[in-house]
Order: C-alpha cells, then structure tokens, then sequence
C-alpha cells in the first residue's frame, strides 16, 4: 500500500555556536522528517485488526523518511542518532500511530537505509493541528551511550487534521554539544564506588 502523503516536511538545524564555545567539526546538525498521511482509519469506527494497512505503510514510510533524513545530515556514516514519533488527529485513535511506528516493518526499513543497529525510541500522542512533536533519540549502535540522548522537535502548523497522521524521524549528526555524562555500560561498577548512589539508574 503507498500510502496518501499531503506533504512531507524537513527541519534542518545547524548548531555552531553554544555555552560561550564553538561546536567543533563545523556544528552539530540536526534533521526531522515529518510525512502527513491520510489516516486510513479514520471514519471507520473501531477496526479490530489494522495490520492489514499498518504492515505496508510502515515499511514505506520508514524507508522513505529514512532517505530524507540521511540524504539532508549528509550521509548515512554521519547520522549518529536517531528517534522516531507518530501523532494522529483528534479524530483518530492513538492505537492508529503505534501500528504504523511500533511494528518490526517500520524499523527494519530505517536500519536498512541508515546502515544503524539500536532500536528507536519513540512517542506517540493524539493532538490537534500544530501540536510541537518530539522525537526522543539515541546512539544509531548503541543505546547505553548516555551522550546521545536528545530529542528532536518540530512543529507543522496546518497537521495534523482530524482525518491525518504525522510520522516522523530525527536524527543527529553525533552526541550532545559538549556532552560528557559517560555510558550505561560503566555504570554498575560507579554505583559500586560511591557510598552516595543508591538504587537503579534513572
């Protein structure tokens, strides 16, 4: 199924400058690619089963906003992180964007363009036009890399109507400017050193 896109959106930032330092390596650019789509749902009451339609529009739409995404953070080798997120209008369910974004379909096609392993993090929420949409994201290999953890935002003024759904993904071209925070992986053995640390890590 190709699914009925109004349009799709590409938000570029480049960050150079940031706590009184220049970013090294040119910037850090960040990139969300939003595609509105008919929801194919909507009008139709409760519909048990929405595979049928979620399977192939998540495949499509996951390879085709991975092409964006990589295609405007230069490459596929510098996206360093990614997330995705899904918004329906007031007039749909939020069940509608968890079977579009939440199937193995939608992130084996963006894995297979940007070449990455981690899974994506994700949100989803039913709103109405305009809405700011976040992307939580992470390390595209390794998501126990606290540096990569970020989110992506964007807003589209006229999406989406109560009959569309909004599927985004982020990506980043490293870690947080001036990141420094460590790894998940080490974090067993400094709990273990400081008398001060109790509990699970947040």
């Amino acid at each position: 199924m190709n699914p009925a896109i109004r349009k799709i959106s590409i938000f570029i930032e480049d960050l150079v400058h940031d706590e009184s330092r220049d970013i090294d390596d040119g910037g850090w650019r960040t990139v969300v690619a939003a595609a509105v789509i008919e929801n194919p749902w909507f009008g139709r009451g409760f519909v048990e089963n929405l595979s049928p339609e979620a399977l192939p529009l998540a495949a499509e739409l996951g390879r085709l906003l991975a092409e964006h995404v990589v295609e405007a953070i230069g490459g596929a080798d510098r996206l360093q992180a990614y997330g995705r997120a899904a918004m329906v209008g007031l007039g749909g369910e939020i069940e509608h964007t968890s079977a579009i974004i939440h199937t193995p379909s939608f992130g084996a096609a963006v894995r297979s363009v940007t070449k990455s392993q981690s899974l994506l993090y994700s949100t989803n929420a039913r709103v109405p036009a305009g809405t700011c949409i976040t992307l939580p994201g992470t390390h595209r290999d390794d998501d126990s890399l606290r540096d990569y953890y970020m989110s992506f935002d964007a807003v589209l003024v006229d999406a989406p109507r109560e009959d569309e759904i909004v599927v985004a993904l982020g990506g980043a071209s490293g870690a947080r400017p001036f990141a420094r925070l460590g790894s998940r992986a080490t974090d067993r053995a400094a709990m273990a050193a400081d008398t001060h640390v109790t509990g699970s890590e947040a």
